[in-house]
């Protein structure tokens, strides 16, 4: 926070000294966006993990503020070898009660296949092909919601950064078990695959809708993710066109 309001404070003064160009000037109004954004993602959300597969598979991800990681996936466990990554974070409660929100990660990442091995792992054995129905498998399986989730229920939804010239593409769909939201995003774009699940108190809504944009917008994978685990930002990338994402 110190080092975001020094940075700020320069800027400020540089672009009120009359500096003169228009084009010097729209410059640092742009820089000084970015710098408040980010600064806002540091009040809204974690660092994000580097721990386990998370920098290994390229998968960048900052979780609403207040989540850890679980030390075990809180969801039923799936199949050995359906994902690459199962992961779940949560807010932790005095006294151990249950968590009062979370987020429930599962991913895979297609890879060539190999030469064939004497002893195949679970991933070269589990069947891979259509990671919507593992999803919907495991969300009816543990929230059994009162109608059954189905591919046709979710929609498009594009979380765009409002200072980088990058956007996230989604199918979500969100419904209520007892006094609780679910909201799940699935996100596609080869060779990843992944699904983001918040689960939080119905009256919690209001409060954690712009953290969960927030870590929607900053979701990053493969070069994009690599660049921020190096501690790289966004606008690194530069003009054009947000990436490409598989169809659904």
């Amino acid at each position: 926070m110190r080092r975001f309001s020094a940075m700020l404070g320069t800027a400020l003064l540089i672009l009120g000294g009359g500096c003169g160009l228009q084009s010097y000037e729209t410059r640092l109004n742009a820089t000084l966006e970015q710098m408040k954004y980010q600064d806002r993602l540091n009040r809204m959300l974690m660092p994000a993990s580097t721990k386990g597969k998370w920098e290994e598979l390229k998968i960048y991800l900052r979780p609403p503020k207040g989540l850890v990681q679980a030390k075990e996936f809180l969801l039923p466990s799936p199949e050995p070898g359906k994902f690459d990554l199962e992961a779940s974070f949560y807010e932790p409660q005095k006294g151990g009660g249950p968590a009062k929100q979370s987020l429930h990660v599962l991913a895979r990442v297609k890879r060539a296949k190999a030469a064939a091995k004497k002893k195949p792992t679970p991933a070269d054995t589990a069947d891979r092909k259509d990671f919507n129905g593992d999803i919907l498998a495991v969300l009816n399986g543990f929230y059994n919601p009162p109608e059954p989730l189905a591919i046709n229920q979710f929609r498009p939804k594009t979380e765009k950064s409002p200072v980088y010239n990058i956007s996230n593409e989604y199918k979500w769909h969100t419904f209520s078990v007892n006094d609780r939201n679910v909201q799940a995003y699935l996100y596609k774009k080869d060779p990843f695959e992944v699904a983001l699940v918040f689960d939080y108190p119905k009256a919690e809504h209001a409060s954690l809708l712009t953290k969960i944009q927030l870590c929607l917008e900053s979701f990053a994978v493969g070069d994009r993710a690599n660049r921020f685990f190096a501690g790289g930002t966004a606008d690194e990338e530069g003009a054009g066109t947000a990436p490409g994402v598989t169809p659904f």
